[in-house]
């Protein structure tokens, strides 16, 4: 079994205060369409309210529709999730299914469904985007990049409108842990303008705001000519992420190279969604698979010299996600109970 299949293979053994999640994020090489596609668990904490639940979550993203984000959610007993077998990743939440190379599924709520049937080529390895040994901590939240650059095919359906997928750029990951993340900002940008080679995925997360010094802020950009490895010590020791007001603008630099950036998105193509953690409390969580991005690139001969531009990068293929317990401003979110949310 290559790593990638057994990082995906399910942590829950049926205890108490857990969640899991494997979600897709795949996105139209044209920047107009794209789509965000969950399936979790979930095991509330002795005392906490609420029973074990599996979901299925769907979002649709169209740039050109007068409803330019569409949010739902299929809500099943723990009972309809299947854990497949040890020897092969395969899982399955009633009728909707995700194994190594392919995922399926249907979400109807109110008038209205979103349906898929896609194929992608595994990766050959699991892909690292923190510091080497970081995912060895015994931390409450733990994340694997299953399948990282994958190219997608397939068909999506929304409101029984028929989308082919061919050459989606996107990923697979898979989460799992005791406790969520207070805090967390991501972005995710697999293809650019100015070069085919170029993704970049970058980081901010705060496990607890009540501990404002802890944050981990990873930065990874591979380009046609090299790979920036910000998100390795000593690069992560000087990265800087600032999300604020529906935006993200970040930075890094080693002795030679420096990038900064930025990411953003019409609120309008925000999803959002509650997430519950096992204790009980909710986060807010609000993704736009219709961003765009900007990166200028920096370069000097040594320490002392000044920096030069080196190039720019831009995009509007690009996932952008804002999680914190507040709700985001013109963001309209999907609570925990229900499944999709009232027409304006």
């Amino acid at each position: 079994m290559r790593s990638s299949e057994r990082a995906d293979l399910p942590r829950w053994k049926g205890e108490p205060g857990f969640f899991e999640i494997w979600f897709l994020v795949v996105l139209d090489p044209s920047g107009e369409r794209a789509w965000w596609l969950r399936y979790t668990l979930f095991a509330p904490a002795p005392g906490a309210r609420g029973e074990p639940r599996a979901t299925v979550w769907a979002a649709a993203f169209d740039r050109r529709s007068s409803e330019p984000a569409r949010a739902l959610k299929s809500l099943h007993s723990i009972s309809e999730f299947d854990a497949g077998t040890s020897d092969r990743f395969a899982i399955r939440i009633g009728a909707s299914e995700l194994a190594t190379g392919v995922s399926r599924g249907r979400v109807a709520s109110g008038d209205h469904a979103i349906e898929w049937d896609l194929r992608f080529a595994p990766s050959p390895s699991v892909a690292r985007r923190g510091p080497r040994g970081f995912d060895l901590l015994p931390l409450p939240t733990h994340v694997s990049h299953s399948h990282d650059d994958v190219t997608f095919t397939g068909v999506v359906s929304v409101d029984g409108t028929r989308h082919e997928v061919r050459g989606a750029s996107g990923l697979q990951k898979h989460i799992w842990g005791t406790r969520r993340v207070e805090a967390l900002t991501w972005l995710y940008c697999p293809r650019f303008r100015e070069d085919p080679e170029a993704r970049l995925e970058a980081l901010t997360v705060q496990p607890r705001r009540s501990v404002p010094g802890l944050r981990f802020s990873p930065i990874y950009l591979r380009t046609s000519e090299r790979e920036h490895a910000f998100h390795e010590v000593p690069g992560i020791l000087l990265t800087r992420l600032d999300p604020r007001d529906g935006e993200l603008r970040f930075e890094a630099r080693s002795a030679t190279r420096s990038l900064r950036g930025r990411a953003w998105c019409d609120p309008r193509t925000l999803v959002g969604y509650a997430y519950r953690d096992p204790e009980g409390w909710d986060v807010h969580v609000a993704q736009s698979d219709v961003a765009e991005c900007e990166v200028e690139l920096f370069s000097r001969a040594h320490p002392l010299d000044r920096w030069r531009p080196d190039g720019r990068l831009t995009s509007q293929v690009a996932a952008l996600e804002f999680h914190a317990p507040e709700p985001l401003d013109g963001a309209r979110y999907l609570g925990w109970d229900a499944t999709h949310l009232e027409e304006r």
